[in-house]
Parts: structure tokens; C-alpha cells; sequence
């Protein structure tokens, strides 16, 4: 009687397999955020070199800025402040944010670190060590 218990939900799983299967194939190809959106033809957003062509390193000051975000950001693996950060401003890359924006999150990645080097925390908090 165990046996047929078994059988029957290995049929069940196999139907559902199928149906999913079926469903994936049937759905519209997925895309990313960026290859939704149309490229802005004023700015292009700051990247990384292509160093294969030995292309020269963007120092621009707003460059300059997202390097020290991203800086911080790893080295006190704080990726998800910036993560939270974007998604609050509704943007998906960090090159979206507004000179502002960006001055706003590069002020707060520098008072994380102050905080942290001081032992902030909260009072009800473990403290930071």
C-alpha cells in the first residue's frame, strides 16, 4: 500500500515537472532592466575600462566618487547599503544616481565608516567590535 502512495506522487511530480517545463518555454524572454530602457543619448554612464583595448581609466571627479563608494562598500562588505540606496532613489546602477545623489551616498558610506571605527551602534544594539 506504501508503494502505490509513492508511485502516485512520483506521476504527481512528474505532471507538475511537465507543466512548469511546458509554462517556462511558453513565457517571453526575460530581459534585464538596462535592455528595457533606452539609452540616453546626453551622457553615457560611467563604466569600467575595457582593458583589452588599453582604453584610458575614466578620473573624472564623478568616477573618482562611485570608486570610493564602491571602495568602502567592499571593503566592510556594505554592498547592501548601496543596493538599499538605489533602490530607495528607483534607480538600477549606481552610475543613475544624480551628482547630489551621489554626493549623498558617498557622505553616508563616510559616516558608516566613522560610526564603525568609533563603536556606534544602537543602545539596545550588541556593540560593534
Amino acid at each position: 500500500m506504501g508503494k502505490t502512495k509513492f508511485e502516485e506522487l512520483a506521476k504527481r511530480l512528474a505532471a507538475r515537472s511537465a507543466e512548469l517545463h511546458a509554462e517556462r518555454e511558453a513565457s517571453p524572454r526575460l530581459t534585464l532592466v538596462r535592455e528595457s530602457i533606452e539609452d540616453s543619448t546626453e551622457s553615457s554612464p560611467t563604466r569600467l575600462p575595457d582593458w583589452s583595448a588599453h582604453q584610458p581609466v575614466d578620473v573624472s571627479e564623478r568616477a573618482w566618487k562611485m570608486h570610493k563608494i564602491m571602495v568602502i562598500a567592499n571593503t566592510h562588505c556594505w554592498q547592501i547599503a548601496v543596493t538599499h540606496f538605489l533602490m530607495t532613489k528607483g534607480v538600477p546602477y549606481l552610475s543613475d544616481l544624480t551628482g547630489p545623489q551621489l554626493d549623498d551616498l558617498l557622505d553616508r558610506m563616510y559616516g558608516y565608516v566613522d560610526a564603525a571605527e568609533v563603536g556606534a551602534c544602537l543602545e539596545d544594539a550588541l556593540p560593534v567590535s
